[in-house]
C-alpha cells in the first residue's frame, strides 16, 4: 500500500476583488479592435467561399447548360429524321 501523505496543500481560488461587481463595458480601443478583427475574417471567409465557389461550382455549371444544351440539339435532330423532313433526294 501506499502511505498517504500526512499534509495536503489546500488550494483556494484568489479573493475576488470589488471591481467585479461594476458592470462590464468595452472601451472604445477594444469595440474597435474586436470590429476590426470580425471584419477582417468576415473578408477572409468571404474571399475563400467565392474563390471556391468560382473554381467548383461555376465549371459544373457551364458542363451542365453544355450537356442540356447537346441534348436539346440530338432531340431536335431525332424530331427531323423521323418526320421525313430534310434534303430529299434529286429526281432522276
Amino acid at each position: 500500500h501506499r502511505a498517504r501523505p500526512s499534509t495536503f496543500m489546500e488550494i483556494t481560488p484568489a479573493a475576488e476583488t470589488a471591481s467585479s461587481d461594476k458592470p462590464f463595458t468595452f472601451s472604445v480601443a477594444e469595440t474597435t479592435r474586436v470590429a476590426t478583427k470580425l471584419t477582417w475574417h468576415t473578408g477572409k471567409a468571404a474571399w475563400v467561399f467565392g474563390t471556391s465557389f468560382l473554381l467548383l461550382v461555376v465549371p459544373l455549371i457551364i458542363q451542365l447548360h453544355r450537356e442540356e444544351s447537346m441534348m436539346a440539339l440530338e432531340q431536335e435532330q431525332l424530331s427531323v429524321l423521323n418526320s421525313g423532313g430534310g434534303v430529299s433526294e434529286p429526281a432522276k
